[in-house]
This record gives C-alpha cells, structure tokens and sequence, in this order.
C-alpha cells in the first residue's frame, strides 16, 4: 500500500541534475516525468521502481527514460528504473506496513481496553 504523500526537496529546481535536464530538448518534460514518477511510486509503494509499461502513465516518452537515466536521475533494471536515492529521500513500503500494524494495534488494544477493561487483553489475539 502506497502513501498519501510524498518528500519533494523545495530546491529541486535547483538541482544540478534538473538544472542539465532543462538544457536538454524535451528536457523540462523530463523534469515533469521525474516529478510524477516520484509520486507515482510512493502513491503504489514501488520503492521507487517504474516498471516499463508505467512510462506512458506518468507522461514519459523513450526520450524522457533515455534523459532521465543520462542525467542519472533513474538507473536501469530489469523491466523498467529505480528512482536514484529514492529509498534514502522517501518512506519505504515496509516502513509504511509496520506503522500501520502498529496504529491498527494501538487501536484495537484501545478498543478491547474502552469494552472489555483493561485485564481483557483479547487485541492481541491474531485473527
């Protein structure tokens, strides 16, 4: 499961990375495509990998993938790119998974305490 939001440097534009990108024809889409794939992954928790046939979705092109991998913004795998540094700048899925296991048990021991009392310790019954 993905997340609502993501982390997006306030000077991104600024960067050395997307600042070549704009001196490049179809640059500033590239810039945009980078954006969006940044969005894209932490929105379906890909851990920042773009699969191939994802490209179109976030408005790339076979020159935005060729700009954005030049630039060293996306690397090449196996069936489509990783975003580079994505796992150090973002929050990964299973960062994400454990700390809705631990709110969702938070909330049903709250629950078991407010119905039950506080000796019932039925919330941690896995079902």
């Amino acid at each position: 499961m993905g997340l609502p939001w993501v982390r997006i440097d306030s000077n991104l534009y600024t960067s050395d990375k997307i600042l070549l990108l704009h001196t490049k024809r179809e640059g500033h889409r590239a810039a945009l495509v980078y954006l969006y794939s940044i969005t894209y992954s932490g929105g379906h928790g890909t851990d920042g990998f773009i699969a191939e046939h994802v490209v179109p979705t976030i408005q790339g092109t076979f020159k935005t993938t060729q700009l954005l991998t030049e630039s060293g913004l996306w690397k090449p795998i196996e069936g489509g790119w990783m975003i580079h540094n994505y796992d150090q700048r973002q929050e990964l899925s299973t960062t994400t998974k454990i700390k809705r296991e631990i709110k969702s048990g938070a909330g049903k021991k709250s629950q078991c305490i407010q119905r039950h009392g506080a000796d019932c310790g039925c919330w941690n019954i896995s079902t």
